[in-house]
Formats: structure tokens, sequence, C-alpha cells
């Protein structure tokens, strides 16, 4: 498989994510919730797969990330479809954001691809 190909299908995911298409996952931050696709978020991340295997045969799941804001959760999501860490400029003199972001990328596990710099 190129890797054309695989970025070419990531951006799909990606657009289907942000519209909610085919998402069977609700990820519950500490001030709203977001959709995404089990698949990638169990095939992304060691923790999100443990969590969705545990109920493997519901047709819609739900994951709770406690003491997660929203804004850090469609981050993290983000990151996920992408392997980008995207903050907007208007944010990034927020400390408390970027500090929030990085430790949840911690927890969820060395096998997340290495943050890309660039963004930071």
């Amino acid at each position: 498989m190129s890797s054309s190909y695989a970025v070419a299908v990531m951006q799909s995911l990606l657009e289907f994510q942000k519209a909610g298409y085919l998402c069977d996952t609700i990820i519950v931050a500490d001030d709203g919730q977001l959709r995404a696709h089990s698949a990638v978020l169990a095939a992304a991340c060691p923790v999100f797969k443990a969590a969705l295997k545990a109920d493997d045969q519901a047709t819609e799941h739900t994951v709770i990330l406690s003491g997660v804001g929203l804004y850090t959760a469609s981050i993290l999501v983000q990151f996920i479809y992408t392997g980008d860490i995207v903050i907007p400029d208007d944010r990034l003199a927020s400390i408390a954001d970027i500090a929030e972001i990085l430790s949840v990328l911690r927890e969820l596990g060395p096998e997340l691809p290495s943050v890309n710099k660039r963004y930071l």
C-alpha cells in the first residue's frame, strides 16, 4: 500500500468524522462530546482499544475522558486521524491548553506517533 493511498483514506475518514458520518463512538469530555470511528481510535491508541474491546459487540460505543475538556479531546481526535497536533494561533498563548493536550497524549501511550513540533 502506498503512503499516498493511506493518507487519502485517512483524510476521507477525518472528513467523515467531522461530519459525523459512520461514526460509532461518542467521546464524552467534561464539557461536551464528539463522535469518531471506533476502528480508527482502536488502531491508533491502546487505551481506546482496551476501552472499546470491553464492549465490542455494541453497535455504538461511549468513551468517557474524565478530566479532559472538549477542546483537548477534539485536538486529540484530530491527532489520531492525522498524526499532527494543530493548535490555532489564538490558543497558542494558553500554556494550560498546551499542557493539557500534552498530558493527555502522554497518558494514552507510546504507540501514538510522535508530536509534530512545528505546531508547538
